[in-house]
């Protein structure tokens, strides 16, 4: 997303981004990652949004590396 936001010279999008980038560097080790949460700076980082049920399909079949 900060990539996205520097190809579209969105200054707001990129200050969002980076404000997330850090918050994510320390909610992420500690489980605090909202499920299905799109990323972009208009949305609050702490929101939980629904995954539409095609998508939790393909998330079932993936294997995560922990």
């Amino acid at each position: 997303m900060f990539a996205w936001a520097i190809r579209r010279r969105d200054i707001s999008e990129m200050l969002g981004q980076l404000l997330r980038i850090i918050g994510a560097a320390f909610k992420t080790p500690i489980g605090l990652v909202p499920t299905g949460n799109t990323g972009g700076s208009n949305v609050s980082p702490f929101k939980k949004i629904p995954i539409p049920s095609d998508l939790k399909t393909i998330l079932k079949t993936v294997k995560y590396k922990r």
